[in-house]
């Protein structure tokens, strides 16, 4: 097994191919994006109780200490906020497997529900290995960032000693002056952006790979990583084009939308924070179905992916 060179017509026919699986069984991707959504906020739940109320605590300089017990206390914050990355990482990776399932089961025309997402709890291996997997995407994702921080280290310590500077400015209640940047810092930040989108490409076509072959953790990341570099140049074409678009897009869908929502308002102010409340979780509700559609099929055509492999076919000795 190798990864595939592809062509660039192939790879705007992702977008089409995504938006076409996701009108294929529309209610039960929407479904278990509900599901996902759901699970994912209740997981932050606790963080956003307590981010809230250390956030309150620390504006609140009038009030004694002993009325405030969270006071400045933000150890808890990150004490919290390590629990749920910790569990987050030890729940969200089966949810993972689930969806590239089931994209695969709608795209071979097979009865799906919603709740197909959380079977792959029922698979110690499976559950395992996707653990894995993630763990080592954190490990290479350290050492990528680490490096990129070490390299730009110049730019980022003037960029830091920038917002300080603004920030004391703000405080002694100064004009703060106008920040002026260098072309390393946008080279910087745009590299930056670049090779966090590569990773996460990288990323999910390897989580593909681990859900829905018995390729081992470790050699799941290397087809992904093959696929990606020798596909280099064009994706970079293709992802520069598809953020155009899609820039171009939710600027003229958001005038739209703040266009509709200032009329509402003019009716009633409540029912503009309806609509765009609505609209906003529709958006959200269909940006899951369209992300793993779309690297399943970058998955189906890049690790040549097109033999059936479903769950049913998984070795339960697979090991992580």
């Amino acid at each position: 097994m190798s990864a595939q060179s592809v062509s660039i017509a192939a790879m705007f026919g992702w977008v089409v191919d995504s938006f076409k699986l996701f009108g294929k069984n529309f209610r039960g991707l929407m479904s278990a994006s509900f599901l996902t959504l759901v699970l994912a906020i209740l997981m932050i739940v606790p963080m956003w109780i307590v981010m809230a109320l250390s956030m309150a605590s620390m504006q609140s300089g009038g009030m004694p200490a002993s009325a405030m017990p969270m006071a400045g206390n933000m150890a808890l914050f990150y004490a919290v906020y390590a629990v749920t990355v910790v569990i987050s990482l030890l729940l969200f990776p089966p949810i993972f497997v689930g969806w590239f399932r089931l994209c695969q089961n709608i795209d071979q025309n097979n009865a799906v529900s919603g709740f197909d997402i959380l079977k792959p709890y029922k698979e110690k291996q499976v559950w395992l290995r996707s653990i894995g997997f993630a763990l080592l995407a954190m490990v290479i994702y350290a050492a990528v960032f680490g490096l990129f921080a070490l390299a730009f280290s110049g730019v980022i310590a003037d960029f830091m000693t920038l917002a300080a500077t603004q920030q004391a400015a703000a405080m002694a209640g100064a004009a703060p002056a106008p920040p002026s940047f260098s072309a390393g810092f946008f080279f910087a930040y745009f590299g930056f952006i670049g090779v966090a989108l590569f990773l996460q490409f990288i990323y999910m076509t390897g989580f593909a790979e681990i859900s829905l072959r018995s390729t081992s953790v470790v050699d799941s990341m290397k087809l992904a990583v093959s696929g990606a570099l020798k596909n280099a140049l064009k994706l970079i074409l293709f992802l520069f084009c598809l953020f155009v678009a899609a820039m171009i897009f939710f600027m003229i869908i958001g005038l739209i939308l703040v266009m509709a929502i200032a009329a509402l308002s003019f009716i009633h102010q409540a029912l503009g924070l309806i609509v765009g409340g609505i609209f906003y979780f529709t958006f959200l509700l269909c940006i899951y179905p369209l992300m793993f559609a779309g690297h399943y099929f970058v998955w189906k055509s890049i690790l040549g992916g097109n033999n059936p492999a479903l769950p049913n076919a998984y070795d339960a000795s697979l090991s992580v």
